[in-house]
């Protein structure tokens, strides 16, 4: 078969990855994926990609096997020790003391693997803070795409060998014999919070403190890696840390992220200039009447966003609510500062509707979405009706930028129709009532 021929082959097979598994490969890097999956043809003697699509056809079981030799989990506690010693020592210490007594601390390992990194991020911050304080504070998110790993973390058992790197007090501390196997602490297990996600499909956990991604973007490509890393801005809250792994730099990402510690991959997020702060640089000696005029602009646009009859909501590409107008904030309770929550978070995402699925499905398709005569109480109980229009919102080049969801009352015409069948209804009665008597008049 040609290069060529070769080529188009793969991509076919990754397509039917795709399709059938719902693992899509394709953002990733092809000498890596290339490599990976002839391995495995290899160990099943299959020749080329057509005959290996077609052996996956006929033995399902195959597809666990590929995936497990695609996203190897190279992983393990205090893997590249002195990186773990310098997020220890030198920064992480800095977020905690910004946190108040009551203020959580949140965490997410992102393609955290069978959970070994993920442990030793909860002994670091129990050790920093307290096994007390860790209880009361600490929320640690772990996700990756490969459901066995995730089962693996969840057990949370590992062996002697793997817990080696781990100092000796603190093997005794916090982890538990269990059979030939040690245990991490129960009490500690229950606050990591594992799951399945796609970081390139999937919206961002939001409002982190850190945000550890070891060795994940480097089987991505350029374009699927810049979307990951805005994302990862997104999640990150102000000055938040972001860990990654020694095979991965930022080089292109200067203005998300800004290097803390180059050696061990520790990275800052850099704050977007907010609203104010570029209103506060254009005023400068002579630019007055620029700040005036944006000043106008920006309080018409508000203006005719809340003075829209129809309640509007704005959500941006990363899930989060961008815009509310004031009929939404009424209509729905919001308040001004669930303007840059996750919709997820929201009542709003489910009642009157689920909105998520059909947010997906506009930005899949590109076209709008109508959802027709949507019931949703009001306050005083009484029942209203909505159209409920979903837009997909784009740049001028075509970009997609987000989704707008409004909901049209159309109330009184759905109680317009409702008195006109009851009139057709009493009609109908009278007219069965005259002709009966009619028939009783004839005979």
């Amino acid at each position: 078969m040609s290069h060529a021929g070769a080529d188009a082959s793969f991509e076919t097979l990754l397509e039917f990855l795709r399709d059938n598994r719902g693992f899509d490969f394709t953002g990733y890097k092809r000498s890596t994926l290339v490599r990976r999956v002839r391995k495995r043809m290899d160990e099943v003697d299959v020749p080329d990609y057509d005959r290996y699509r077609e052996y996956l056809a006929a033995h399902p079981e195959e597809f666990a096997a590929l995936f497990n030799t695609i996203l190897i989990n190279v992983t393990g506690f205090w893997r590249d020790a002195e990186a773990w010693e310098a997020l220890t020592r030198q920064h992480l210490p800095a977020v905690l003391a910004g946190k108040y007594p009551e203020e959580q601390v949140r965490v997410w390992s992102a393609g955290c693997a069978s959970g070994e990194e993920t442990y030793t991020l909860a002994i670091l911050l129990a050790e920093q803070l307290g096994v007390e304080r860790f209880h009361d504070q600490v929320k640690i998110y772990a996700t990756d795409v490969d459901d066995e790993a995730l089962l693996q973390a969840r057990a949370a058992t590992y062996t002697a060998k793997a817990l080696e790197p781990v100092p000796e007090a603190l093997r005794e501390k916090y982890f538990e014999p269990a059979g030939a196997r040690f245990a991490f602490r129960s009490d500690l297990r229950r606050l990591v919070i594992f799951g399945r996600h796609d970081l390139v499909r999937d919206a961002p956990i939001s409002h982190l403190d850190l945000l550890v991604s070891r060795n994940t973007l480097m089987y991505f490509t350029s374009e699927i890696q810049a979307r990951i890393v805005n994302r990862f801005h997104f999640a990150l809250n102000d000055g938040g840390l972001l860990f990654l792994g020694k095979a991965e730099m930022m080089r292109s990402y200067g203005s998300l992220f800004a290097p803390l510690n180059l050696k061990a991959r520790i990275f800052q997020k850099v704050s977007r200039a907010t609203l104010r702060d570029r209103l506060t640089m254009l005023a400068r000696p002579g630019r007055a009447e620029g700040v005036e005029r944006l000043g106008r602009q920006l309080r018409l646009r508000d203006a005719a966003l809340n003075a829209e009859p129809a309640a509007q909501v704005v959500v941006d590409l990363s899930g989060a609510v961008a815009l509310a107008n004031a009929p939404a904030r009424a209509l729905f309770g919001l308040a001004e500062g669930d303007v840059g929550r996750p919709l997820q978070d929201l009542t709003l995402s489910y009642r009157p509707v689920e909105l998520r699925s059909r947010i997906d499905l506009v930005y899949a398709d590109r076209r709008p979405a109508l959802l027709a005569g949507v019931e949703h109480p009001s306050a005083s109980g009484e029942m209203h009706h909505f159209d409920v229009h979903v837009v997909p919102l784009t740049d001028h080049d075509g970009t997609l930028l987000g989704a707008s969801v409004s909901f049209v009352d159309v109330t009184p015409a759905y109680r317009l129709q409702a008195e006109l069948q009851e009139t057709n209804q009493e009609l109908e009665t009278a007219f069965e009532e005259l002709q009966s008597t009619n028939e009783e008049l004839e005979t």
